[in-house]
């Protein structure tokens, strides 16, 4: 008798692993920013941004797997300080249109970026830190890096126009070969003189990337686009003026069109859902686990 019940419990322990693993999953990526502090309460430094995953709309600190989310309230919850004199508190910005969010002395976001819901991937943003100390910010949220985010308007018309974005890519993806032809056939344009070509621009540490007049080969200390960071476009005057780029078809097009991805810093542990906003990571990588939905 002692042998059949051994043998059910081990047949309802293999049948309980196989559902478990069956189940439908997602990769669940996350990044880990610093903020520095001024050094004085209240006086704000300001960490700049973007969005490198597909983010889930919270309920009760439940995300609802499924259900994008585009407010600051469920991409960064409560990580901000907030206060009830809005002068004080924290604040999410959007860089373009200046766009604002900030939790208030109870805990609730309020302002145009949370009740529009614009805090949408491809931007860029900046994070105020108010508090005067150091700060972090994790970004977590579901991999996707197939573009079809939309398209950004690149002003043109003045001496250099900086249009700030960001691409949603949890991976380092190189600029030659991989963002940069799109960003050509789409309107970036290169010179023989490097003061007159576009220039792509990291936001933090202000590394460039450019390309030259016949809009093949580029150069500049800036090589890669990085999961979470945030660019310029610096558009040169030339004859096409503000140009429109299509993240549909940037470093997802290369990848389906054959071209050789770099393999990028990310390991994979099994995590439970909740553990995803709290975990320890090293700042400046990202990376990913498998989520059960």
């Amino acid at each position: 008798m002692k042998k059949v019940m051994l043998v059910i419990v081990c047949l309802l322990f293999a049948a309980t692993a196989f559902a478990q693993q069956s189940d439908p999953s997602n990769d669940v990526g996350y990044v880990k920013l610093t903020a520095t502090g001024s050094g004085t309460p209240g006086v704000q430094s300001v960490l700049n941004f973007g969005l490198p995953f597909k983010f889930w709309t919270v309920v009760s600190n439940v995300p609802q797997y499924g259900t994008e989310s585009t407010r600051p309230s469920s991409i960064i919850g409560s990580q901000i300080v907030g206060n009830a004199n809005p002068t004080l508190a924290d604040r999410i910005v959007r860089q373009d249109g200046g766009a604002a969010a900030f939790r208030n002395g109870v805990g609730t976001w309020t302002g145009g970026l949370e009740t529009g819901a614009t805090m949408v991937p491809g931007r860029a943003y900046s994070y105020q830190n108010k508090t005067g100390v150091a700060r972090t910010l994790v970004l977590a949220g579901d991999v996707d890096n197939s573009g079809g985010y939309g398209t950004i308007s690149v002003t043109g018309g003045v001496a250099t126009a900086s249009t700030p974005l960001s691409w949603r890519d949890s991976r380092n993806i190189v600029i030659a070969t991989q963002v940069g032809p799109q960003l050509v056939a789409d309107g970036f344009t290169g010179a023989v003189n490097p003061l007159q070509s576009d220039q792509l621009v990291a936001q933090n540490g202000g590394a460039t990337a450019r390309v030259n007049a016949a809009g093949t080969v580029w150069s500049g200390g800036l090589t890669q686009i990085v999961p979470g960071q945030p660019y310029f476009i610096q558009n040169r005057p030339h004859v096409n003026g503000t140009w429109v780029y299509d993240y549909a078809t940037g470093a997802a097009a290369a990848m389906n069109a054959g071209i050789l991805m770099p393999t990028p810093s990310i390991t994979k542990t099994p995590m439970n859902n909740e553990a995803v906003k709290t975990s320890s990571v090293k700042g400046g990588t990202v990376k990913k686990t498998t989520a059960t939905k």
